[in-house]
This record gives C-alpha cells, sequence and structure tokens, in this order.
C-alpha cells in the first residue's frame, strides 16, 4: 500500500479552498486535516475524472495542514508539491496556493490525484 503525507503550507486562520479530482484504476483516498479538524476524507476509485472526490472551504483551525494520500493497490506514489504566494502589486502576501498531481502507476500522466488547495488572508 503506498501512502504519502505532506505539509500544506498555509497558515493558520486563512480560508481555504480544495478542489480535488482523481482519474485513477486504483481505489484513491485523501484527507485533508490538522490537530484540531478533518476538512474532508474521501475515497474514490474510478477512471472517470468526473465528478471530483471533494470541492469544499473553511477557515484552518490548527498551525499544522496536511494532506495524506492512500493508494491501497500501488507500491509507490510520483509527485511533487508546488507551492507559491499570491502576491499584490506591491509584493504584498494576500494568500497561498498549493498544488499537487500524483501518478500511481506506469503510464506517467500524472492525473491520477489533482490537488489545488487556495488559501487567503482573513480580512478580520
Amino acid at each position: 500500500m503506498a501512502r504519502n503525507t505532506w505539509e500544506v503550507p498555509i497558515p493558520k486562520g486563512y480560508y481555504i479552498s480544495w478542489f480535488i479530482t482523481t482519474q485513477a484504476a486504483n481505489r484513491v483516498s485523501v484527507t485533508l486535516k490538522d490537530e484540531y479538524a478533518t476538512y474532508f476524507a474521501k475515497e474514490k476509485q474510478s477512471t472517470s475524472i468526473d465528478p471530483p472526490l471533494a470541492i469544499g472551504s473553511g477557515f484552518i483551525d490548527g498551525a499544522s495542514l496536511v494532506l495524506i494520500v492512500d493508494i491501497p493497490g500501488s507500491t509507490e506514489i510520483f509527485g511533487e508539491p508546488h507551492s507559491s504566494d499570491i502576491l499584490t502589486k506591491e509584493g504584498i502576501v494576500v494568500g497561498k496556493v498549493f498544488n499537487l498531481f500524483l501518478e500511481d502507476g506506469v503510464d506517467k500522466d500524472y492525473n491520477d490525484v489533482a490537488i489545488n488547495i487556495t488559501g487567503w488572508k482573513s480580512k478580520d
């Protein structure tokens, strides 16, 4: 069974939205959580990309946001996260973006799991 965990570099108090889709023959389980809350824990097994695995939003409660991907039918998960800042024209950070595209097999199309998490600072 392949399982990977990634830290999501979006700070506590940010408002986040997520969109996760899969297109894999293997069952895929994805969980987003911190030390206070589980924002979603979903699974899907389908080569159809539609419907998405998870769509949603919420405020981050904890200081350690993590993403866990389990693919029991695979021996290894390939893919590296890409993170960036959302900047104003003055260079002030107003948000964060986390993207991750994963491959669970040999076809190397990196569409077995596609994850986008975007977060914005609270205006309060």
